[in-house]
């Protein structure tokens, strides 16, 4: 009876484990968002401009998947040194899926004006399916912000400009 229990228990540990280690569905899709942003061009310096805004778009993506015509929208800051002619930014994304799911995100990128913005995008959770979603990919990002805004008075001033976001291979984990 002994060894029958132990065998018992040794089978549901190889189980546990067994699913444990699967440890999610992983999904990697290539991906790119036709964007429209708009917000406020602060001038910090001689040649140097922060915009602090917002871009959105639906998101396009080859062969399917879960974020195929997802809404965007990221919350962002972009730093313009304009006499450098290099830039840097930040922000914070949310998809809104077609099955009403929202997937969090979160950027860094460097680049030049007029050539894009590249860097880390982090996956950081969700609701429904993504709420534990995790995950990590490139992201570029392209866009005529300084031909929209070629001077800004001493203050501040309003713009909007056009652009892509692209991810040629964006990975992430749900449980």
């Amino acid at each position: 009876m002994f060894r029958g229990n132990v065998c018992g228990l040794v089978i549901c540990a190889l189980a546990l484990v067994a699913v444990g280690a699967y440890g999610g569905a992983v999904e990697t899709v290539k991906a790119a968002a036709p964007i429209k942003g708009e917000g406020r061009f602060y001038k910090t310096g001689d040649n140097q401009l922060l915009f602090s805004g917002y871009f959105q778009g639906i998101v396009e993506v080859e062969q399917g998947g879960d974020l195929k015509q997802a809404g965007l929208v990221c919350p962002s800051l972009l730093d313009i040194d304009r006499t450098a002619g290099t830039q840097q930014g930040e922000g914070r994304c949310i998809f809104l899926t077609q099955g009403g799911d929202f997937l969090y995100a979160r950027f860094t990128c460097t680049g030049k004006p007029k050539e894009g913005c590249a860097g880390t995008f982090t996956v950081t959770g969700g609701t429904g399916k993504f709420s534990k979603a995790t995950g990590e990919s490139q992201i570029v990002l392209r866009s005529d912000v300084l031909d929209v805004v070629t001077t800004v008075p001493e203050r501040d001033v309003t713009g909007s400009f056009t652009g892509q976001a692209l991810w040629g291979a964006l990975k992430y984990t749900t449980p």
